[in-house]
């Protein structure tokens, strides 16, 4: 029985049909569920293109509850699919790239054939689970092992084709190009290069439904910079217990890598004849891109693991801790991942609290470039061997780091017989300001900037009144109501309170800071990239205008729907006091900013019940006097995570 399963998975037609079945499958029943999700976004983007309308909005995102971060070119090489009837162009999609996938991995040089089945086994189920979700990294993916083997084959025109075909779609492949150096015609190869990028680049002047098709990059550059509102992605920048370190610096660490990377590239120019250092560059390479990117996820890695199991087949001299990384890349990104493998939970929890997939693959990629530079001096193996230990280190740190161990999602706080709800909100980074396309932007809400913000927990709802009674004993709000929102306080009113809540838990609660609040409000890591909190729609999220008239005031919590994080009334119902003094936004890259400029006037959010809808976007700001009380005007509370 053991023979013939081995027998069995020997076979390069085996694997190949397994996982075509698994395709079959996966496809047949997302198309029959209408799932499609990615497949329909790559449609309607290009149906957009073709009738003249630009993809890169608001509109769009809100649509399809996701940017889209692809260029026109793009859309140009997916017109011929997305010609094809609704129900055959996933499977064409499908099938064509899981086929092109595994001939690039069956084409490559021959010193790579006696590993080509074992290289399949191990990419199969991450790239089984690119294809069920539709993704285009797996393009991605096979355009970098096919260029890789032209240009070992001397076809240096159609590799650099294929670079820049990868370059001009996503910007990811064009990292290949540092390979160049390493073959013949290293000048004539980037001739190609530009040429090709700029005949690509121009391929949307054939559509004529544009006055001016290459206004689409500056689109999508605004885009591609609101992609960061989104969440927290799975790469070593947002990773538990370097995050707070690197984060706030990332692109100083990308550019500061890659300087590193390439001064070891250069200083091996000897070696650049070697089948086995091109190989290890390509790895170093992918995996740099993946890494060290702003938003990977997880299917994101399929790009950088062909190169990585094409490094470590070829390496003569392999470890017992290189077979635990290869075979902690197996469970990590093929098993846990996998629903019918591994129960959701099980992954989110592993993943959230240890990290261990990036900190898995960050360790294989170090590996990797060890293997690369192949440092001979014994100063340049402690200090490799010093990074691995702290990595290592690292791991079980981080399930403490950033929140300590995984976090309730909410906490009931009991005060002189009442009880109020507090919302976890998982700390992250986002775009703060106003976004693209908004043209009820007020000028106080640019520029947009980057802010990274800690955990902390946020109030469910505003301050309610039977919360205010039982900690302060009186009642002077406007319209009473033991679950209306407080309201008619001044920014002293509640910081008066918050200092006898605070005696009575023994807690640390506080007004949520500018960044916090918006944070919470967008939906943190959930975010879905709504207009106001929670919708798109601000009659089906928050209580204002005409509404609102019927009752003459502000409403009872709960009454609409949440926000993604569970949070209710961030829009409308009444205005939120902040932390923060008000004034201008700076467009550095801030962590936890609070602005203590004093003045007369805090930071007022979230709109009232007698405002418009506009001042109920997420993004807008008031300003209001500490010494004015408003009967539209109260507060919510946040609980640092210590």
């Amino acid at each position: 029985m053991k023979s013939r399963f081995l027998s069995f998975c020997s076979k390069p037609q085996n694997v190949f049909w397994f996982g075509m079945l698994i395709t079959l499958i996966a496809t047949s029943l997302e198309v029959f569920r209408g799932r499609c999700t990615n497949y329909y976004d790559y449609q309607d983007s290009t149906r957009m293109f073709l009738e003249g309308i630009s993809e890169y909005t608001l509109e769009y995102a809100y649509a399809h509850e996701i940017y889209f971060l692809y260029t026109p070119v793009f859309s140009m090489l997916f017109a011929p699919i997305f010609m094809l009837p609704w129900w055959l162009g996933p499977y064409v999609w499908n099938v064509t790239n899981y086929s092109l996938f595994f001939l690039s991995i069956w084409t490559l040089p021959q010193k790579f054939w006696k590993y080509r089945v074992r290289m399949m086994w191990f990419l199969l189920p991450v790239l089984l689970q690119a294809i069920f979700c539709y993704q285009y990294n797996t393009v991605v993916a096979y355009l970098f092992v096919f260029a890789f083997s032209l240009l070992e084959r001397g076809k240096g025109f159609w590799a650099v084709l294929l670079i820049m075909i990868s370059a001009c779609t996503k910007v990811y492949g064009g990292a290949e190009l540092a390979l160049l150096f390493c073959y013949p015609k290293t000048w004539r190869n980037f001739g190609y290069a530009i040429v090709l990028g700029a005949l690509l680049l121009a391929l949307p002047l054939l559509n004529f439904n544009f006055d001016n098709p290459l206004s689409l990059y500056s689109d999508m550059l605004n885009m591609i910079g609101s992609h960061h509102s989104d969440s927290d992605f799975v790469g070593i920048l947002f990773a538990r217990g370097l995050k707070p370190f690197l984060l706030p610096n990332y692109r100083l660490v990308q550019v500061g890598l890659l300087a590193l990377l390439a001064i070891g590239f250069f200083a091996n120019y000897k070696r650049w004849k070697s089948l086995y250092f091109r190989t290890c560059c390509m790895a170093v390479l992918s995996g740099y891109i993946i890494l060290f990117s702003d938003c990977p996820e997880t299917h994101t890695y399929i790009i950088s693991f062909p190169g990585y199991v094409m490094a470590f087949w070829l390496q003569p001299n392999r470890k017992w801790y290189d077979w635990v990384l290869f075979w902690s890349l197996v469970i990590n990104f093929g098993i846990l991942p996998t629903d019918v493998l591994c129960p959701r939970w099980l992954h989110e929890y592993i993943h959230e609290n240890l990290w261990l997939d990036v900190y898995t693959y960050a360790l294989c990629w170090i590996r990797v470039v060890w293997w690369a530079i192949e440092p001979r001096a014994a100063y340049l193996r402690n200090a490799a061997t010093a990074a691995a230990a702290i990595l290592l280190f690292l791991v079980p740190l981080s399930a403490s780091a950033q929140g300590g161990k995984a976090r309730p999602s909410q906490r009931v706080i009991k005060v002189n017989g009442m009880t109020f709800t507090m919302k976890y909100v998982q700390g992250g980074s986002y775009m703060m300001g106003a976004q693209p396309g908004d043209t009820l932007a007020d000028a106080d809400e640019l520029p947009r900037h980057k802010v990274v913000v800690n955990s902390f927990y946020i109030g469910e709802t505003e301050m309610t009144q039977d919360i205010w009674e039982a900690v302060m004993g009186k009642n002077k709000c406007k319209i009473k109501g033991k679950k209306q929102p407080v309201d008619y306080v001044t920014y002293e009113d509640c910081q008066a309170f918050i200092k006898k809540l605070n005696a009575i838990t023994h807690l640390n609660f506080r007004l949520p800071t500018e960044a916090e609040w918006e944070y919470a409000a967008r939906g943190g890591r959930k975010s879905k990239g709504y207009l106001y909190s929670g919708s798109n729609d601000i009659l089906q999220c928050g209580w204002i205008g005409d509404e609102c008239m019927k009752w003459d005031g502000h409403v009872e919590v709960k009454k609409k729907s949440p926000n993604e994080l569970g949070l209710y009334d961030m829009s409308g119902n009444v205005w939120e006091w902040c932390e923060d003094y008000y004034g201008k936004y700076s467009p550095d890259t801030q962590l936890n900013p609070l602005n203590k400029k004093k003045s007369w006037f805090h930071v007022i959010r979230g709109g009232g019940y007698n405002n418009s809808p506009r001042y109920s976007r997420i993004t807008n700001r008031y300003m209001f006097d500490t010494r004015r009380r408003w009967v539209n005007t109260g507060f919510r509370l946040v609980l640092p995570v210590r």
